[in-house]
């Protein structure tokens, strides 16, 4: 079976765009380890189950032959047999609170292009200065730790998937 939770992966020179393959962990061209494999039929909607430290998720597919494997932004890996939550064997880990990437959690940060307050995940170190950081939950009350937090639901963050909660607490950086 191809990406096997723990196995490692590389990247695949001259083959099909992004196209990964296991290889040994220690291998100096492994780039990640597999956290866990879904084995499920995928689609470009299907809602994609990961561990908190993942980086990324790789689609697998077997278009009538082996499977391959490779990220979900290239057309061939999104419909596929299943699907693989990896972490990176080396920095930078997007999926880290902060990280800028996968599930949106406490510690993370959030940007804004526009009048409209829909957020997008960035890290909150980086090119993008991020506008807000997500500081924890409303309590039982609806409530955010301080009067000037902002309530970000689904519909106010884009890309947000594994979002792990229907509201967050979030602040403003200038007032951190």
């Amino acid at each position: 079976m191809l990406l096997a939770e723990d196995d490692c992966y590389g990247s695949v020179t001259g083959s099909a765009p992004g196209r990964v393959d296991e290889m040994a962990c220690d291998d100096p061209d492994a780039i990640g380890k597999v956290l866990k494999r879904a084995e499920e039929k995928t689609t470009q909607n299907t809602y994609i189950d990961c561990p908190a430290p993942t980086d990324d998720v790789l689609g697998i597919s077997d278009a009538g032959g082996p499977e391959l494997a490779g990220p979900r932004d290239y057309s061939q890996y999104v419909d596929g047999v299943g699907y693989a939550c990896v972490r990176n064997l080396r920095a930078p880990h997007p999926g880290d609170p902060g990280g800028g990437g996968m599930e949106i959690r406490v510690g993370d940060c959030l940007w804004t292009s526009g009048p409209v307050d829909q957020y997008k995940e960035v890290p909150c170190e980086g090119e993008t200065l991020p506008d807000v950081k997500i500081v924890g939950q409303p309590d039982l009350d609806d409530n955010c730790p301080r009067a000037d937090d902002i309530q970000l639901t689904e519909d106010s963050i884009l890309n947000v998937a594994g979002l792990g909660g229907p509201t967050y607490c979030a602040r403003r950086l200038t007032n951190l």
